[in-house]
């Protein structure tokens, strides 16, 4: 397999335990029982910083080298572009909810679990997708040079995660 193709299941990865964190938060808010609001707040900075800049160009990288060289395999992948600009706009209207409720904010209980739970879901639906038709895609039509040219391209910026030294940003995450 491609070192991009690992690259981005892995960062897959990380985002699916974050995900799974996030959501148990999530779950005691809906409850009204103690939740560590800081450990959500870090995950979605995280989510912020690295997924929505980073993660979701890379892969719009590989998505435009493959419409270079099959134009139908990439159309068979469906709008990820706009899946990627429809989850960011989910995350930030989710992200501007716990500001406000970290704020103290009047903040409706069920308003804010529907934005988090919008973002969970559709974030772990598109990743389920890109690994079983984007991906597989790729790995069947992209050449050789494409992936040597896609790493030269998509290596600038990693994972802050996969890197313990420059985790301390996300000191709680690289714990979990």
């Amino acid at each position: 397999m491609p070192h991009v193709l690992d690259m981005l299941k892995s960062e897959h990865k990380t985002m699916s335990r974050l995900l799974t964190s996030l959501e148990c938060q999530v779950d005691l808010f809906e409850e009204a029982e103690h939740l560590d609001y800081e450990l959500m707040k870090e995950i979605i900075d995280y989510f912020l910083t690295y997924p929505d800049l980073c993660h979701h160009p890379k892969e719009d990288l590989v998505l435009a080298t493959l419409a270079e060289r099959n134009l139908h395999a990439a159309e068979q992948v469906g709008a990820l572009v706009q899946a990627h600009q429809d989850i960011s706009r989910e995350l930030h209207e989710f992200a501007h909810a716990l500001s406000n409720v970290l704020l103290e904010l009047d903040v409706p209980r069920e308003a804010f679990v529907n934005l988090a739970r919008t973002f969970i879901d559709r974030e772990r639906r598109h990743m389920d997708q890109e690994e079983k038709i984007f991906f597989p895609a790729a790995q069947q039509h992209l050449t050789d040079d494409d992936w040597a040219a896609l790493e030269r391209q998509v290596f600038r910026v990693t994972d802050p995660l996969g890197d313990l030294a420059k985790a301390r940003r996300f000191e709680k995450l690289a714990a979990l």
